[in-house]
């Protein structure tokens, strides 16, 4: 008896301090006036970015956090740091710098969401952001894993995360897409907004100093729009904005008589994303050959042939493996006639330096002395990170 009385004595302190700490949590939040919580499949992290710099030309005082190929937080003057952990990322890591912001006298804050699973998502937005504005980019085949098989599947997933009575902004622009968010939507009280972002002029993409897409500018307006700020003002303050590590940067450099014009891809990870980038990036580079880099992870097999056979779809000349399935890229390849070069773990290769692996590509430059060079597939791989430190280098030599 005395045993069980001690049991029930600690499971309810326990949770009279756990839900006492949810409850000062939640005092925190709410303090917050602009809670703005950023989801979709791609372009998160630069949407992020660009909706903070427009609360912040509004004059709120404005934090922010992104989670994408290097998490940072967003502080009020347009700096940033990295976010700091113990381990691995974890989703409850989303409540303690929540309250740090508001702690810190935050008016706005805007969150990239960072949870894949569809179910901490939905958690994420009901019990820790609560936001007044969700934002969902668009609607991709990513994921698969987690969020289903198909567009409408990711789409209902995806809609777990929609807040109640708020707003939906999306640049998604699939009717059938539109429809089941805009029925979840409506069974939460929130008003679907949708922009498109063919609406954007190419003199307005000019300022950036990245390579700005359309719809996550469309997205930036439709903020600037709700909280009385001008067109002009929101634009501005989008361009001026810190790109993310990675947005894609269209950098050219030279090595040796050779020039390379290089796209990190590694992050767009879908099919549609992958090709639109590609054909916008051959657009500039018309006369440039062109070669993409496959960086396959181990556990990821289900990308290798979809962006094997998009390479091939999109007629690169030459293929740079990196990581693993190599033999498998060589069978997909093996009755075409696209060059494949292997630098990855089965490889002589695989353990080459970084300025090894460029002027492996380098040689690769036909006589029209220039090339378009795609990274594509994933992001980490031992000889990613070695040719990414190389670029670095070679970048500040140009």
């Amino acid at each position: 008896m005395t045993s069980y009385l001690l049991y029930v004595l600690v499971v309810t302190t326990f949770l009279y301090h756990t839900l006492e700490r949810y409850r000062r949590f939640k005092q925190a939040r709410d303090l917050i006036r602009w809670r703005v919580h950023v989801n979709g499949i791609r372009g998160k992290s630069t949407t992020t970015r660009y909706i903070a710099a427009v609360l912040r030309e509004q004059g709120y005082r404005t934090f922010g956090k992104t989670t994408g190929s290097a998490a940072r937080i967003l502080l009020p003057d347009g700096s940033e740091i990295s976010v700091r952990r113990k381990g691995m990322a974890n989703v409850n890591e989303q409540v303690r710098i929540l309250k740090q912001f508001s702690d810190e006298g935050a008016e706005a804050a805007v969150m990239e969401c960072m949870a894949v699973n569809p179910i901490y998502g939905e958690w994420l937005e009901q019990k820790v952001m609560q936001s007044g504005i969700g934002v969902l980019t668009n609607v991709r085949l990513d994921h698969t894993d987690y969020l289903g098989e198909t567009l409408e599947e990711i789409a209902q997933s995806l809609a777990r995360f929609i807040p109640h009575d708020g707003i939906l902004i999306t640049a998604e622009q699939n009717p059938t897409l539109q429809a089941i968010l805009k029925n979840r939507a409506k069974e939460r009280g929130t008003q679907l907004v949708t922009v498109d972002g063919s609406s954007i002029n190419k003199e307005e993409l000019k300022g950036f100093n990245h390579f700005a897409i359309e719809d996550n500018v469309a997205i930036g307006y439709a903020i600037a729009d709700r909280i009385g700020l001008s067109k002009d003002r929101a634009l501005r303050a989008m361009q001026v904005a810190e790109p993310d590590p990675g947005a894609l940067c269209l950098t050219t450099l030279k090595r040796n008589t050779k020039t390379i014009h290089w796209a990190n891809l590694f992050a767009v990870n879908d099919r549609e994303s992958f090709v639109d980038l590609c054909q916008r990036i051959f657009s500039i580079h018309p006369d440039s050959q062109r070669i993409v880099i496959l960086n396959n992870r181990h556990d990821r097999p289900s990308r290798v042939e979809l962006f094997t056979q998009l390479s091939l779809q999109l007629q690169f000349e030459a293929i740079i493996t990196f990581g693993d399935y190599e033999k498998e890229v060589s069978r997909l390849t093996s009755s075409t006639s696209c060059r494949v070069v292997h630098c990855g773990n089965s490889s002589a290769l695989k353990q080459a330096n970084g300025s090894t692996l460029l002027e492996t590509i380098a040689n690769l430059i036909d006589r029209r002395g220039s090339a378009v060079l795609v990274g594509a597939v994933n992001i980490h791989t031992p000889q990613a990170e070695r040719l990414m430190d190389a670029l670095s280098r070679q970048e500040r030599w140009s």
